[in-house]
């Protein structure tokens, strides 16, 4: 479920770090998608590889990432964002940095609004 309270606040944005990590493993194949992701993918008519592609073009158009928060503790490891996937649908995704070179990425619909900022 998407919690967020998000409204342009740089202090939750992501570190370009963790947005470096996220743009590698996209790149290069290196994900593993959550049970949300893999659910939906299927429904919006794309593969996994579409879905790593969008998040690239979202940290190449330099769009936000943030720092995920659950009943207001913030996950180190988690971020969201907004992500476009083809024209006029966007989708929110969580991507999970491991301890290794992959991360995981859940996706699903929005559920909450307002929306992510992109």
């Amino acid at each position: 479920m998407c919690e967020s309270s998000h409204e342009d606040n740089s202090a939750d944005l992501a570190s370009s770090e963790a947005i470096q990590k996220i743009w590698r493993a996209c790149k290069y194949d290196k994900v593993r998608l959550g049970s949300s992701a893999q659910s939906n993918l299927q429904r919006w008519r794309i593969g996994s590889t579409d879905l790593q592609t969008a998040v690239v073009q979202h940290i190449d158009a330099g769009r936000k990432f943030y720092k995920k928060y659950k009943k207001g503790v913030l996950l180190e490891k988690n971020f969201d964002a907004n992500v476009t996937i083809y024209e006029g649908k966007d989708v929110y995704v969580e991507m999970i940095l491991t301890g290794s070179v992959f991360i995981i990425l859940n996706a699903h619909e929005h559920t909450m609004h307002p929306r992510l900022p992109q």
